[in-house]
């Protein structure tokens, strides 16, 4: 369990007993090594303590080494920091593949155990079918047991899922083993997932946010709630579309390149307090609207 309770912007404890920042640091648009190391160093200084990551970004072996660097010259120990990783489903040769990227992952991070690793998306991305397909399905528990026998060894403290809609998780019920400790999803007040969520939160999943700020899409900083409450906290958009996700319990990974910008979306937003009203305003903006493309959901219940 290791980490601190004194997180800027608070942890939270996860069904396996270990405790994950609220707020981490997004890395999936950093490839280069002299960026990741100043991201690392900025995200540390500021107050950071959890860092995201996937096999998919390509970017753990860069992640690895400016944690070297700069855990030991500011003093943080690598108990303080939490590594979060994921693992795609790939339908041929999926047992031995599975473990040669996870090995993959520990050797490139090289930080020891990876606090968590979650099942990137529910299916192989290319030429996966439709969801109906029962390799799907099959693939899904392959991927998820060989994480459990990973836990089980101790070199992963945590797992869970990205991308899952309830009956996702419902069908684990029947295979998991260790339950599943977060859930990381795209979420904002376009997109509030109101079911997803609710469920996520009686069965005792995390639900973390990714694309707060709508991937890049400028629609809903134009929307009037959003302007309007800005204003009203004399702060920016963006700050407020983060400080939405911690408001409702709901983790958030802002991601930037920029040192500045990273301190900023930290300190800013951990410093805002929304009121239930403001919420219940940002809530009322749901479109059921999905910026990033393959995150559509193909069936809900």
């Amino acid at each position: 369990t290791g980490m601190s309770t004194e997180v800027l912007g608070g942890n939270v404890k996860l069904a396996s007993g270990h405790s994950i920042p609220l707020v981490g640091l997004g890395t999936s648009a950093i490839k280069d090594a002299d960026q990741m190391s100043a991201a690392v160093e900025a995200a540390l200084r500021a107050g950071y303590r959890l860092i995201d990551t996937a096999h998919g970004y390509g970017n753990e072996k860069v992640i690895g080494d400016a944690l070297k660097k700069h855990l030991p010259s500011l003093g943080i120990s690598r108990d303080d920091v939490f590594i979060c990783t994921k693992v795609p489903i790939k339908n041929d040769d999926t047992d031995t593949v599975t473990r040669a990227m996870l090995d993959q992952s520990l050797r490139d991070l090289d930080v020891g155990y990876i606090d968590l690793v979650l099942v990137h998306y529910p299916r192989h991305l290319i030429g996966g079918g439709t969801d109906l397909d029962p390799i799907n399905k099959e693939k899904r528990r392959t991927v998820y047991c060989i994480l459990e026998e990973y836990v089980a060894k101790g070199l992963i403290r945590s797992i869970g899922v990205s991308n899952y809609e309830i009956f996702h998780l419902l069908e684990m019920e029947g295979y998991a083993k260790v339950a599943p400790c977060v859930n990381q999803c795209e979420y904002h007040p376009h997109h509030t997932q109101n079911q997803l969520t609710e469920y996520c939160r009686q069965k005792g999943i995390f639900f973390q946010a990714f694309a707060s700020l709508c991937s890049g899409d400028s629609t809903i900083l134009a929307e009037k709630t959003v302007v309007d409450l800005a204003a009203k906290h004399a702060i920016t958009p963006q700050t407020l579309l983060l400080a939405f996700g911690l408001a409702t319990g709901v983790g958030v990974l802002p991601k930037s390149t920029n040192p500045r910008r990273i301190e900023q979306n930290l300190r800013d937003t951990v410093a805002v307090r929304l009121t239930e009203d403001d919420v219940a305003e940002l809530l009322k903006l749901d479109r059921r609207k999905n910026y990033v493309g393959r995150c559509t959901p193909w069936r809900t219940i």
